[in-house]
């Protein structure tokens, strides 16, 4: 009896749920996204959307995010694996403990991610074609930079909005310890 209690426990857990097809779906879209944008710019002229502001040229990025690094794909795409698997554990582990709101923004970040070492697997390097004019330098970018930035400026939101409700209650706490006394 238990034991076919547990097998059904065993089916319930690996039944895809909604939320795991939705999250799936943000990330191959993401994914599809960016990399269909990648190969469209290899096949059109440079676009000029702001004249000296904004536009859309190829940059072969051989270092990691910010033009850091020693052109090491070797090392970039190790390291970008073992950071992306920990998001993809932390995600299916503490399933239970991380909201949907809270998936989705890792999701981004997981996405944006494996399109980047998609391309620097393929390539050695990674197409960034966005380009932006801040202070007489281009800041270079793709799709997948921003979906990880989102992603982790969203994260750094929620936490520190916990972190402040927390601190909040703490102090409310203190403060009727202070005047039970």
């Amino acid at each position: 009896m238990e034991d076919k209690e547990g097998k059904a426990l065993v089916k319930k857990n690996r039944k895809i749920t909604k939320e795991a097809i939705l999250l799936i779906s943000i990330v191959l879209i993401i994914i599809i996204l960016d990399q269909a944008l990648k190969i469209w710019m290899y096949n059109v002229e440079d676009i000029s959307v702001v004249s000296g502001f904004l536009q859309f040229k190829i940059t072969k990025n051989t270092n990691a995010a910010y033009g850091i690094g020693s052109n090491s794909t070797l090392t970039y795409v190790v390291t970008n694996v073992v950071i992306l698997g920990i998001i993809f554990k932390f995600m299916t582990t503490q399933n239970q403990f991380v909201d949907k709101k809270l998936k989705i923004f890792l999701s981004f970040i997981l996405a944006g991610g494996i399109s980047n070492v998609i391309e620097r697997v393929i390539r050695g390097y990674v197409t960034e074609f966005i380009n932006i004019k801040v202070i007489n330098e281009f800041l270079v970018f793709n799709v997948a930079d921003i979906f990880v930035m989102v992603g982790w400026i969203l994260l750094a939101a929620v936490f520190a909005t916990f972190t402040i409700k927390e601190w909040r209650n703490k102090r409310l706490e203190s403060n009727l310890k202070d005047e039970d006394k």
